[in-house]
């Protein structure tokens, strides 16, 4: 049997939520429920079938084809199954998705994986603002799995983050790790202003060092972790590879927050 697939038809007039589009709520309803399930979100009304071509009868992996930044909730709340996005998704992908795993080919708009708590969340392009960050009507960011972004990441990236793993393999934004509790950022390239900013514990680790480095982080120098030869191992072993040895400089912060927080800068 072929994958779920859902072809967007035009570029849309407005906003769609995609969020009824998982493999748990489309595996029990026919071909005909499905197109009439509603996705508008203004006045005007609209329908799966009046925006998508809709293709294939395997409900456990979803593929979306020619999507675009207005494309929102893609995967919101996603259980189990695999979603492919053959376009760009719009705000809120993968937001508060608890296990399964989504793909994105293109970039993503704002709050990309927000207050995630499994599952795996690759986006190949950019991620807009606040990616692993707080979901509305939540505490916490990113809870749990691993999210990486191909490319760019804007700011706030992980901000209130909890639990998981992000990676960025770009630059990333101002405020990155912002009001972070717990859980890992890797950076691949350079981050923005006030990196770490109320930082209260986790880790943020910098393959390239910071432009600048907020003054209530406390410098503990070079120091071995163990740790990070094991998350090398663990990287290479589930397809990420990065090369991050075991030396890194340390510095503690932000001692304006709680400040057992730290920043790890590749040696």
């Amino acid at each position: 049997m072929s994958a779920l697939t859902f072809t967007l038809k035009a570029k849309p007039t407005q906003r769609l939520d995609l969020s009824p589009l998982v493999p748990a709520r489309l595996a029990k309803l026919k071909p005909q429920e499905i197109e009439a399930l509603r996705i508008g979100t203004t006045r005007l009304k609209l329908t799966v079938g009046d925006a998508f071509k809709v293709k294939g009868s395997e409900a456990g992996t979803l593929r979306f084809v020619g999507t675009d930044a207005r494309c929102d909730f893609i995967g919101k709340e996603l259980r189990d199954g695999e979603i492919l996005v053959d376009g760009d998704a719009g705000a809120y992908l993968g937001a508060a998705m608890k296990s399964g795993t989504i793909q994105v080919n293109g970039n993503a708009g704002a709050l990309a994986g927000a207050s995630m708590s499994g599952g795996t969340l690759a986006i190949a392009g950019h991620a807009g603002e606040r990616a692993a960050g707080v979901l509305v009507g939540e505490t916490h960011g990113m809870k749990g799995g691993v999210l990486t972004i191909g490319r760019n990441a804007g700011p706030l990236v992980g901000e209130r983050m909890r639990r998981g793993l992000v990676i960025v393999k770009g630059d990333a934004g101002d405020y990155a790790g912002g009001r972070m509790i717990a859980g890992t950022i890797l950076f691949k390239r350079r981050v923005g202003k006030n990196a770490g900013y109320a930082l209260r514990r986790g880790s943020l680790i910098f393959l390239r060092e910071p432009d600048e480095v907020l003054a209530t982080f406390g410098d503990c120098g070079v120091v071995e972790f163990n740790y990070l030869r094991l998350l090398e191992r663990w990287l290479r072993d589930t397809g990420r590879p990065v090369r991050l040895g075991g030396r890194a400089r340390r510095l503690m912060g932000d001692m304006a927050a709680l400040g057992k927080g730290e920043m790890l800068i590749i040696a």
